[in-house]
């Protein structure tokens, strides 16, 4: 039940945030920042699902 949280509200918090973006403009660094952080919420993402599909839980 606790991840089905954490996943829910990552969701949540990104709905809410996401439209507050537009027109936002991103300096290089912020943009390589972002970048950095969906690109290891992705792999997370992949390793809870394998988790739960497999059992098993080593990282990548």
């Amino acid at each position: 039940m606790d991840l089905i949280g954490v996943c829910q509200g990552f969701v949540a918090g990104a709905s809410r945030l996401v439209p507050k973006l537009r027109g936002r403009e991103f300096t290089e660094s912020q943009l390589a920042l972002v970048t950095r952080q969906v690109e290891k919420a992705r792999v997370t993402a992949d390793w809870i699902e394998t988790a739960v599909s497999t059992g098993r839980v080593e990282p990548g």
